[in-house]
């Protein structure tokens, strides 16, 4: 409890949140975050004198956290209404055979499709007619295991608006889409593979074709801007940092306006939005001078963006980059506590593999056996290959040469998923290994050693 009492408040309201499938009175709802909050506070209760004042804390911040989203998830959808407005393009995907757009303006987020044929540009302004569409949710959907609602309100779009007339007011402006759009343009001339990877990297938008390779061979979350990228990100800001001498205060000014620069051109993914929340949770305890455990700075980082975007609870990739991220930062513990030998880093892809499973293979059905393998190459080679791919574009030289090499890369993961082709199925009981696997990592991270407590403590 004193190393991540955020790990309590969001352990609490998660479990809010996989009750709303069952629970609909408010009352009941909020009452799960306090009993289990209340619960795990009595025991993990610690024995020092400020115990009662930390519990009471963790308590009132889990029933605040858990009554707004009670409020959040049950508020009624809009009703069908007819609506005009001006909006900017924030998004584009395909999405069956249409094209799935979400449009921002002053009263929120909407997603409009169209069909393929229709080019529209991110940053884009456009004037919008039409009438609001909610969405269904999955027991009322026709289109068995999709919930349409929760898979569009986890990415912040309040309703569908059934666009009856669409007029284009500029595509000129300045704002941090079309800044994306623009770094988006710059790549088409370059080399096919070289122009996947930097997509990826810089404005997150995928290549389908290199998406399906690392879906392949299991590296797909290399792909998704996440920790990894703000990882690398920082690295590099900090080695120029260490050179020019400058003083912390000023790095991690600099540094935080780096990170969100980077987030929102790369298109803000809620698995980006969570490392670049959890860098800063440490860039601020640093300035402060105080120490962080990393596990609880990952459970606020979490915390904060369900307070704000309660959906985001449903969101795949969020799901998925909160679990590897805590595993990390819990085994990153275990190695800097000396609970494990300094061999204990290359536990790391493994036990993300494992921890991750019953997420992916619930919703693609199976996890390919490679990808255990392939990360083992995967995650060194991309953490120097992205920064270097970067440096290619910017200077303009080496492209062939830079493609020619990921294209090679992609030829000996090809050979790896040939000689293990095969898939691991969803299975119930090694998921449930699988999560006891990952609340015993989290907890002897955060178990204290027999007999020594730490000086920062």
């Amino acid at each position: 409890m004193k190393k991540s009492p955020a790990l309590l408040i969001f352990i609490a309201i998660s479990s809010e949140m996989a009750a709303f499938s069952f629970v609909k009175n408010p009352v009941a709802l909020v009452m799960i975050p306090l009993m289990i909050a209340s619960a795990a506070c009595f025991l993990f209760r610690a024995g020092a004198k400020n115990t009662l004042f930390v519990m009471f804390t963790i308590i009132f911040l889990t029933a605040a956290c858990s009554l707004r989203i009670a409020a959040v998830l049950l508020s009624p959808s809009p009703d069908t209404a007819k609506m005009e407005f001006d909006g900017v393009v924030t998004m584009r995907s395909a999405f069956g055979r249409d094209q799935a757009l979400i449009v921002q303006s002053d009263e929120g987020a909407f997603l409009v499709k169209r069909p393929v044929s229709e080019i529209y540009k991110l940053g884009e302004t456009l004037s919008l007619r039409g009438w609001l569409k909610p969405f269904s949710s999955l027991e009322n959907s026709q289109n068995s295991g999709f919930d349409e609602e929760r898979f569009w309100k986890s990415k912040g779009v309040i309703a569908e608006l059934v666009a009856t007339n669409i007029q284009r007011k500029g595509s000129g402006e300045l704002n941090l889409h079309s800044l994306r759009q623009f770094v988006h343009d710059k790549f088409k001339l370059m080399p096919a593979t070289l122009r996947g990877y930097l997509n990826a990297m810089w404005t997150g938008l995928r290549d389908e074709e290199l998406d399906a390779r690392h879906r392949r061979w299991g590296t797909s979350h290399l792909l998704a801007v996440s920790g990894f990228h703000v990882g690398i990100i920082t690295t590099a800001a900090g080695l120029i940092f260490y050179f020019l001498r400058f003083n912390y205060s000023i790095q991690g000014f600099i540094l935080s306006f780096i990170i969100w620069i980077y987030i929102f051109i790369s298109g803000a993914a809620p698995s980006a939005m969570r490392a670049a929340l959890m860098f800063q949770v440490g860039i601020l305890s640093g300035v402060l001078g105080r120490r962080v455990h990393a596990v609880n700075s990952v459970a606020v980082a979490a915390s904060a963006m369900l307070l704000y975007s309660p959906f985001l609870f449903w969101n795949v990739g969020w799901r998925l980059s909160v679990i590897a991220a805590l595993t990390i930062t819990a085994i990153s513990e275990l190695v800097l506590d000396k609970k494990l030998k300094p061999w204990g880093w290359a536990m790391i892809p493994p036990a993300v593999y494992l921890t991750t499973f019953p997420v992916v293979s619930s919703v693609f059905g199976s996890v390919p056996a490679a990808g255990l393998i392939i990360n083992f190459i995967a995650v060194p080679f991309f953490g120097f290959a992205f920064p270097f791919i970067s440096l290619v574009a910017l200077l303009g030289i080496l492209q062939n040469i830079t493609d020619a090499s990921l294209r090679l890369y992609g030829h000996i993961a090809d050979l790896f998923a040939r000689f293990l082709p095969w898939h691991i199925p969803y299975n119930t009981f090694f998921s449930m290994f699988c999560v006891m696997f990952f609340y015993g990592l989290i907890y002897s991270a955060l178990r204290e050693k027999t007999g020594v407590r730490r000086k920062y403590e």
